[in-house]
């Protein structure tokens, strides 16, 4: 067995969709350039979350075992998926094990956590989640957790710990090299994360057309804020039923809503987590003798002049209310409610008590 097989692990929020889209939208101009997006998205998405779910059995890599034996011998086959950076060290022996053999490259993409840090309480937000920024971003940076240790610190660290993941990846023996790719910062060119990837793996991809390539939509800090209170009313709501009925409401709906709402802006103590987090990243990096593609300015470590907030300040109180009526509405349209200028409620709790009660409805399949 030869051939190279590159593994994209993430992490979350690193623009790790973008990458995604641009190579399952562009097999020709890959395979002109000798490069392969292994079994498309779909299907690694399917193979990692079963060796993650069941511990790494040799049941559970059955699918990983049958996408990694289509890998090409000619060419670069390229994995990319940010389950991966989930893996603990002993179902990172298994992902590793049927690889042997191959050259492995394994790439991890990094980002500020300035901008992580609200990036992923929107994923928590969009997932169950149900602090508000102020008491998320606390409960993250929370030095000795409570037991049970909570969602928003479990997502979190499980998701940003990138010490942790470059340890157990890098210095195995089936590993031949490990790259960290740098997000760039804002105002870069659209396509500069895809051309650091591939500055990464080596291979240059003519033809390349990113217009396209979607960005994951995303949310306002109202939308955020209203959404984590609808979750408190929809707890109990098995997994796959709460994706079906919430995707579309954060995609249809409140994604229409992101200019017209305000940023939620780190305080003072959580931007100092952050840059000490990005100091730590900055560290690791010389320490374990990986490649860098990028800049380390890229994870800033020094505070700026201007002074944040003691306190978070929270979302204008008319823009959650409305980002919860449209939540309402939504949910209305949906449920088929006849008449939903006369039944909406007034207040926020009970416009979200009721657009809760609706979604649970709809993801129950009462109506």
């Amino acid at each position: 067995m030869s051939g190279r097989v590159v593994l994209h692990l993430g992490a979350m929020k690193t623009g790790t969709s973008f990458v995604q889209d641009v190579l399952g939208q562009h097999p020709e101009q890959l395979a002109a350039a000798g490069v392969e997006f292994l079994g498309g998205f779909g299907k690694q998405t399917r193979a990692v979350l079963d060796g993650l779910r069941r511990t790494g059995t040799e049941d559970a890599l059955q699918r990983w075992r049958r996408l990694i034996s289509g890998a090409p011998d000619d060419r670069t086959a390229v994995v990319s998926m940010e389950f991966l950076s989930f893996a603990s060290p002993r179902q990172v022996a298994g992902f590793l094990e049927p690889l042997r053999g191959r050259e492995v490259q394994v790439v991890l993409t990094v980002r500020d956590q300035l901008r992580v840090l609200p990036a992923q309480w929107q994923s928590y937000t969009r997932n169950f989640g149900t602090s508000s920024f102020a008491d998320y971003l606390r409960e993250v940076r929370e030095p000795r957790p409570r037991k049970p240790v909570g969602r928003a610190y479990r997502t979190y660290h499980r998701a940003q710990d990138i010490v942790e993941i470059v340890d157990r990846w890098v210095g195995r023996p089936e590993v031949a090299r490990f790259d960290v790719v740098t997000v760039p910062p804002p105002g870069a060119p659209r396509e500069e994360l895809w051309e650091r990837f591939c500055r990464a793996i080596e291979v240059t991809v003519p033809g390349i057309g990113l217009d396209a390539v979607h960005d994951n939509s995303s949310l306002g800090y109202a939308s955020c804020d209203a959404l984590r209170r609808v979750n408190v009313h929809l707890q109990d709501v098995a997994p796959g039923r709460y994706r079906k009925v919430i995707r579309p409401v954060a995609r249809e709906t409140l994604a229409q809503l992101r200019n017209d709402e305000s940023r939620p802006v780190l305080d003072q103590a959580a931007a100092d987590y952050a840059r000490a987090r990005n100091r730590e990243v900055r560290e690791v990096l010389g320490q374990r003798g990986v490649g860098l593609v990028g800049d380390l300015g890229d994870l800033p470590v020094d505070a700026p002049a201007e002074a944040l907030s003691a306190e978070v300040v929270a979302p204008p109180a008319e823009e959650v209310l409305r980002a919860a009526r449209a939540v309402w509405q939504h949910a209305a349209r949906t449920a088929r409610v006849a008449d939903t200028t006369l039944s909406a409620p007034q207040r926020l709790d009970e416009i979200v008590s009721d657009a809760a009660r609706m979604l649970r409805g709809l993801a129950e399949g009462d109506r």
